[in-house]
């Protein structure tokens, strides 16, 4: 090979590569994950998506140990009841804990 070739083989090597790499980065905002999001392995499966909206209550995922808020949320409240009585506990958008603790959860 002549070195012209393989200045334009380079050359066409990372046209590729940064287009790939661009079409990524401009990938539509849809594809992102919104509303709260539970996981267990801390945040590595996700278990259980809620929109994004205030949430009345709902049971916590009994395998959640993690959570994101990923949009529309300032606040998430756990009880350790079914029923979101007794103590709140507010843990913020972006927590990990025990699997199991908490059984209900509000999200604002």
């Amino acid at each position: 090979m002549t070195r012209a070739s393989m200045r334009i083989g380079a050359t066409l090597l990372v046209s590729v590569i940064t287009a790939t790499g661009l079409g990524l980065v401009a990938s539509p905002a849809s594809a992102q994950s919104s509303g709260l999001t539970f996981y267990s392995g801390t945040f590595t499966t996700e278990v259980k998506n809620f929109p994004p909206a205030p949430i009345a209550c709902a049971a916590l995922p009994p395998t959640a140990d993690s959570h994101i808020g990923w949009s529309g949320f300032r606040d998430v409240i756990f009880y350790l009841t079914a029923d979101c009585t007794g103590q709140a506990t507010g843990v913020g958008t972006l927590r990990n804990y025990e699997a199991g603790r908490w059984l209900s959860f509000r999200a604002f």
